[in-house]
């Protein structure tokens, strides 16, 4: 048995189903809302889990702006303005204030193409509700259109309140959060928080609403109460560094939860407390090492605990962050089918054939969606994940953003019974492993062939669409020419001077993924909003739409001619940086 094996059956052996299960039942004791004391005693749990396993761990400790949502209400209004019917609602995490007496107008009903069944409710919210013909200026929208995106789609056309309509049929209403600006706010970026109230109703009560407003005018009350405020957060770091090499793969998961929130995240936490220990006593056997976050400001936040750690260790992981591996909602009781979210090109060989191996399954390799805590897109960083899901044909399969897809998600009913800790622990020795073969290797496993691959399709498809208002063959040609350094790399190995060969490999992955995964680049957070890969020159397919003579086309025109160049100079620069391995011809 090589080395390598031997290591992984290792870890894979000693993954401990009984300690995970002592993990929940702690965290089960916890409502872990961020900025609370109950927040704090987890991560002095997970802190003291570390010292009592010989890994150094610290709290860091810095304020958030944390919103959480109070109590809400929806009333239908007779005809004299009496109250004739009350709606159960949640109230969304930074929704607007209402004032006293909360809003009354009038209830329009905006349609959304519903998502397919079991789909994850953050991957369709790239669709737009349908406005068309529709005046909601002073009036209160109620669509499946949700999420940051739907909410700012209402506010731009005058909406004086939204309620999220959800679009599966489970009986609880789920915890959201309104706003797109991705952790705290800039000067800039809170301009975008939501100023108008946000509401969220089930989807039998939504369809009553929507019937009524199809049949004639509805009117309604809304009133939603939240507080938001500054708030102290806490943030557990525990290394694991290796011998040899400062250099270490990221493991992540949040703390925070909304009530118990067995399955979303406490899974995830017990999980990283279980790698954490296992892989400390096999650190021998790495190459480089491994650090793992539990992030706080998640769910209240919007990712504000891995946002602040990028940008106060912003440096520290440009230079030795070997990737991202984000561990949301394991561990879920009837889950079997791999979905392989969150994965970028150049390691998913690595997700595959862990996933394959462990599973039987031929993995979906999927690249990241802007959630999860992907807060490292513009650092450059690769990233991994895995994530066991219910069959889409369970009875509790939902269209949600976590559990497994379960539910539950974001309510009162992620308790302990919806984890199962064979499944958590089977989980964690997928992670584990993973681990492994991103830390044990000398030589980074990085494979460029897959991300070349997604610039030629994707620059392909926009320039079928819009290239003959703004050509793109000069990057479509630098693109292939990215793919064929990549596939001498590949075919010629590390050589023997592995650390020049690791240097450059990283800095290829600094230079690549802030162009396909990112608008504002290395510095700044995309906001929380769904966009396609290279999603700086994604609104080449509205430019193919709009009069070439109006201004709106030449603004544009003129903000995507430099994305073009912004992803052709990124490209002929990770091409130079890659030559260096092989040499040119």
């Amino acid at each position: 048995m090589s080395t390598t094996a031997a290591i992984e059956n290792s870890l894979r052996d000693n993954v401990s189903a009984e300690r995970l299960q002592e993990h929940l039942e702690r965290f089960n004791t916890l409502f872990r809302d961020s900025g609370t004391q109950d927040e704090w005693a987890a991560a002095e749990y997970i802190r003291d889990r570390m010292a009592e396993y010989g890994i150094e761990a610290m709290i860091h400790e810095f304020e958030s702006l944390i919103s959480w949502p109070l109590e809400g209400s929806l009333t239908i209004l007779g005809g004299q303005g009496n109250a004739a019917e009350e709606i159960a609602v949640r109230t969304r995490s930074f929704g607007a204030q209402t004032q006293e007496g909360g809003v009354e107008a009038e209830l329009v009903f905006v349609p959304f193409e519903q998502p397919e069944a079991g789909a994850m409710i953050f991957s369709h919210r790239a669709v737009a509700g349908d406005y068309s013909g529709l005046d909601v200026a002073g009036k209160v929208v109620i669509t499946m259109d949700g999420g940051p995106d739907g909410i700012r789609r209402a506010q731009e056309r005058g909406a004086s309140g939204h309620i999220h309509l959800w679009p599966s049929d489970e009986h609880v209403i789920h915890e959201m959060i309104g706003t797109s600006v991705w952790g705290t706010p800039t000067p800039e970026s809170a301009k975008r928080l939501p100023t108008i109230p946000v509401l969220g109703v089930t989807f039998a009560d939504g369809e009553r609403l929507r019937e009524r407003c199809e049949a004639g005018t509805v009117k309604i009350r809304m009133v939603s109460n939240v507080d938001t405020a500054w708030r102290k957060l806490p943030l557990v770091v525990a290394d694991i560094p290796a011998a040899a090499s400062d250099r270490f793969l990221l493991v992540g998961a949040h703390i925070d939860s909304w009530y118990e929130g067995i399955t979303d995240n406490a899974t995830g936490d017990a999980s990283l407390i279980e790698m954490a220990r296992v892989i400390g006593e096999q650190r021998a056997g790495l190459s480089h090492g491994v650090r793992f976050a539990w992030w706080p400001g998640h769910s209240t936040g919007r990712y504000s605990g891995s946002t602040w750690y990028v940008d106060t260790h912003f440096a520290e992981l440009r230079e030795k962050c070997l990737g991202y591996l984000n561990i949301d909602s394991p561990g879920v009781r009837d889950t079997e089918i791999w979905d392989c979210r969150y994965n970028m090109g150049e390691i998913e060989h690595i997700t595959s054939a862990v996933v394959n191996e462990l599973s039987g399954q031929d993995p979906n390799i999927r690249r990241p969606l802007k959630a999860g805590d992907q807060s490292f897109l513009g650092v450059g960083l690769s990233s991994m994940g895995a994530y066991r899901m219910l069959p889409v044909s369970h009875p509790d399969r939902k269209a949600v953003g976590g559990c497994g897809g379960g539910y539950w998600w974001h309510s009162p009913e992620d308790t302990l019974d919806k984890a199962d800790a064979n499944i958590l622990a089977d989980d964690t020795r997928i992670y584990v492993t993973m681990a492994a073969r991103m830390c044990e290797p000398e030589a980074h496993p990085y494979n460029f062939v897959p991300p070349a691959n997604d610039f030629i399709q994707h620059l392909g498809e926009l320039q079928d669409v819009a290239g003959q208002l703004l050509d793109l063959s000069d990057v479509i040609a630098a693109a292939q020419r990215f793919k064929s350094v990549a596939e001498k790399v590949v075919s010629a190995g590390p050589g023997a001077d592995i650390s020049g060969y690791n240097q450059t490999v990283l800095r290829t992955t600094r230079i690549i993924n802030p162009a396909l995964f990112t608008v504002d680049g290395p510095y700044e957070m995309d906001p929380a909003l769904q966009l396609p890969i290279l999603p700086g020159l994604a609104p080449m397919r509205e430019l193919a739409t709009l009069d070439s003579e109006s201004s709106e086309h030449r603004f544009l025109w003129t903000k995507l001619i430099r994305q073009r160049n912004r992803v052709h100079d990124a490209l002929l620069l990770a091409t130079e940086v890659l030559e260096s391995v092989v040499g040119t011809e």
